[in-house]
């Protein structure tokens, strides 16, 4: 599966009726939620998607702007606070941080879904025709390979969206350069391969700080519930959203290059959470979004036939690459001088050289428990 975002051109017309929906799915969003809440304190068990959806004709009888949103809308709406439950319950079992479902916000309920093509969506060339709300202009940037599933429409700053889940056929590994690389993401550099090539570091956010503190002020000083304040959000919202997206481009490109280029690609399982609670250095690695690099990376992998490895990233700049020897450093030393055999490299370089390592050794490791099995 893959999703296909493009630019919606609605009329005024059409946006109305956007903004009634989203209001309507936001409220029966939050009614469901409610419910399962005080179902499960008075009776000790809650309710459940099958018995939601089957109070859905009576709420649409006695709210006629309920009954003009398609059901298929409406039961997708459902289906989100199933899954919010589903996936508390889930973490609880596991042990891990459970983050029970909250309440939604009007203002950060920003899309809805049609689950299914044909009868509720259908796309015919550049005009997406919505059930029930009519036609709508598609800015079309790409063709879309495969067989769309779902739409969903969104909202964001700077306009509308539409967002097609599209079934793709399985794509042909192509033939690969390069065998295999290791990865060591940083702060001074993105990253550094273990080919010694580094990618500079493209700092989004610190480039963006000066606009986004000017727009922060213009925010402060507007009057709260006023027009003026209601632009200067938006303004601040598309600055904002201006480095999300330079951020994601600069990690689609790097990765889809990496992948291009090499057959096995070795990065370190990080601990993101963790490192971000020091507050010096909180601010790079969020601007830097490792984690959603590494997401990006996995996915292209999988549809280009590549292997991604993620190997422990214990010692791995203070480990030798030539020798094993640990050499300890601290964060201010950037050069690696093994004194056991006088090896003397950068130290991103010398761990981007045991990650590979330890991926050539994981990988070996899992093909004999394969012959095994």
């Amino acid at each position: 599966m893959r999703a296909y975002k493009y630019k919606l051109r609605p009329s005024a017309k059409v946006i109305a009726i956007f903004e009634a929906w989203l209001s309507i799915c936001c409220e029966l969003y939050n009614a469901a939620f409610q419910e399962r809440r005080d179902a499960y304190r008075i009776a000790g068990k809650s309710v459940g998607f099958v018995e939601q959806c089957a109070e859905l004709p009576e709420m649409k009888a006695e709210r006629p702007d309920a009954a003009r949103v398609h059901s298929q809308v409406l039961q997708n709406v459902l289906k989100r606070v199933a899954r919010a439950f589903d996936d508390f319950f889930r973490r609880v079992k596991k042990g891990q941080k459970p983050g029970y479902p909250r309440f939604r916000s009007h203002l950060r309920y920003d899309s809805f879904t049609f689950p299914q093509a044909k009868s509720t969506f259908r796309l015919e060339g550049n005009r997406l025709h919505l059930s029930k709300i009519g036609k709508v202009k598609v800015h079309l940037s790409r063709p879309i390979e495969g067989k769309i599933k779902t739409c969903t429409i969104k909202r964001e700053a700077d306009g509308w969206y539409a967002i097609f889940a599209v079934e793709e056929p399985a794509a042909k590994p192509l033939p690969a350069p390069g065998e295999s690389v290791g990865i060591d993401l940083g702060i001074e550099n993105f990253a550094t391969l273990s080919t010694g090539e580094v990618i500079e570091n493209p700092q989004h956010l610190r480039a963006a700080e000066r606009r986004l503190k000017t727009a922060h002020r213009k925010v402060s000083r507007r009057k709260r519930a006023g027009q003026r304040r209601k632009k200067a959000v938006r303004l601040l919202a598309m600055q904002h959203l201006k480095v999300k997206r330079q951020r994601a481009d600069f990690h689609h490109k790097t990765a889809r290059r990496l992948v291009n280029e090499f057959r096995v690609i070795v990065v370190e399982d990080l601990r993101i959470k963790g490192m971000i609670k020091n507050h010096h250095l909180a601010k790079s690695i969020g601007d830097a979004g490792w984690n959603q690099f590494i997401m990006i990376l996995d996915s292209k992998a999988g549809e280009t036939g590549r292997e991604l490895i993620k190997v422990n990233p214990a010692f791995t700049s203070q480990d030798c690459s030539a020798c094993g020897e640990r050499v300890r450093k601290t964060l201010t030393m950037r050069e690696h001088r093994c004194v056991a055999c006088g090896l003397v490299m950068h130290r991103d370089h010398n761990a981007a050289a045991n990650i590979e390592r330890r991926g050539h050794r994981l990988q070996g490791w899992e093909r004999m428990r394969s012959r095994e099995n």
